[in-house]
């Protein structure tokens, strides 16, 4: 049976909190309980969700490697944003790098590059791939708690750390955007981590697929001034011009066959 589009909204805000009460979803998506209740019916019947009395937990196999299932979402606009970035990016660059699943396509394209980059993370996954690369990079960890579903470091001390930094840029993404709420994700701490570091670089670089316009969020990030560079596989929906009139708009060419930058550099919108 195909999911409704609220039923998949239900199965993401899931993954960022784990559990529910129908109340709260209820509340969230501005239905009735039983509508919740029936759109429960069907996750669970689907084997995605365990009801208990009163809520609803994602099943233990949604949720085993998140990180995972991000990384092959929209995984080919995310090779071609990483590749239009990159051009973007000077080879000794210092930069901070979300822990987003696009900035790890990013470290990829980075990674073999000359230079010395200096790249501040929170990210595992990204400080991996760049301080493997054999490059003389440098790459820069906070302390905190590791998070072990997508290796983020985590907690108030990791965000004091980065805090002392001034990159030139900052390249982040977000679960969701709208043209009138701005920039939306479901996780406290990457709000939170996005919100402290966006004032701390020369620039705020978006990485954003074409899938997340209009898409609805839970916790507002920040309001399209922060962003300086909007780097995407699409072009913005006409409700989002008015919004990103202050912004440069990047668009990212296609692929070779290989995955690779095919020679053509992105278009460019000021």
């Amino acid at each position: 049976m195909a999911q409704t589009v609220r039923q998949q909204e239900i199965v993401e805000l899931l993954r960022a909190r784990r559990s529910a009460t129908i109340t709260d979803l209820a509340e969230h998506f501005q239905v009735s309980d039983e509508t919740i209740r029936r759109d429960l019916k069907a996750l669970a019947e689907a084997g995605m969700v365990d009801k208990f009395h009163g809520g609803v937990r994602l099943n233990v196999a949604e949720w085993e490697a998140p990180f995972d299932r991000r990384l092959r979402e929209q995984a080919p606009a995310k090779r071609r944003i990483a590749h239009a970035a990159a051009e973007l990016i000077e080879e000794d660059a210092t930069i901070l790098l979300d822990n987003s699943s696009t900035s790890c396509f990013l470290a990829q394209v980075l990674a073999p590059r000359p230079g010395r980059l200096t790249a501040i993370t929170f990210s595992m996954e990204v400080a991996q791939i760049l301080s493997s690369s054999g490059r003389n990079h440098r790459v820069i960890l906070p302390g905190g708690e590791l998070r072990a579903d997508d290796r983020t470091i985590i907690g108030p001390s990791a965000i004091d750390f980065a805090s002392q930094f001034t990159p030139s840029l900052f390249v982040m993404s977000v679960a969701a955007a709208s043209a009138s709420r701005g920039l939306m994700d479901f996780d406290l701490f990457e709000t939170e981590f996005k919100r402290a570091m966006i004032p701390l670089a020369d620039k705020v670089m978006l990485l954003l697929d074409g899938s997340k316009y209009a898409k609805p969020g839970l916790i507002q990030v920040c309001d399209w001034p922060a962003v300086d560079i909007l780097v995407s596989d699409a072009p913005p929906p006409a409700a989002f011009r008015e919004a990103l009139e202050h912004a440069r708009l990047v668009l990212a060419p296609p692929l070779t066959e290989a995955g690779e930058g095919n020679g053509r550099r992105p278009a460019y919108a000021e």
